[in-house]
């Protein structure tokens, strides 16, 4: 997860160099690169929540305390299912949001070059 953060950064301080330069459209192997890196967040997330899950029972390993041990005597079994669709129902509602939104800018298409630069053009001037 950390890992996959400083690559980021570093992309993004790239892209953003690249866009200052104006050349960000026509460096090809960058574009490349920033498509190629949309899956990283979902591992990264994934991937930090599962060393967090898998911190938090280091006895397993020495064998000092069993799983089936652990639960909670406080959480029923409601609240574990009202939570888990909690949850489900969240990222799904995130998940439309994001497709609706996502779908919407690709469904009014790249700007037209020529509209870019009588945008940029009046935004020096005002």
């Amino acid at each position: 997860m950390i890992t996959l953060g400083t690559l980021f950064i570093l992309l993004m301080g790239l892209a953003t160099l690249q866009n200052w330069r104006e050349k960000l459209e026509s460096s090809t192997l960058l574009l490349w690169v920033l498509m190629l890196a949309f899956p990283y967040p979902y591992i990264a997330n994934t991937l930090g929540w599962m060393t967090a899950e898998l911190g938090r029972q280091p006895w397993l390993i020495y064998g000092l305390f069993h799983t089936r041990d652990g639960y909670s005597k406080v959480v029923s079994n409601g609240d574990a299912i009202f939570t888990l669709i909690g949850f489900t129902g969240l990222y799904f509602v995130l998940g439309l949001l994001f497709l609706a939104l996502t779908g919407r800018e690709i469904g009014k298409g790249p700007e037209d070059q020529a509209t870019a630069v009588v945008a940029q053009r009046e935004a020096v001037l005002v």
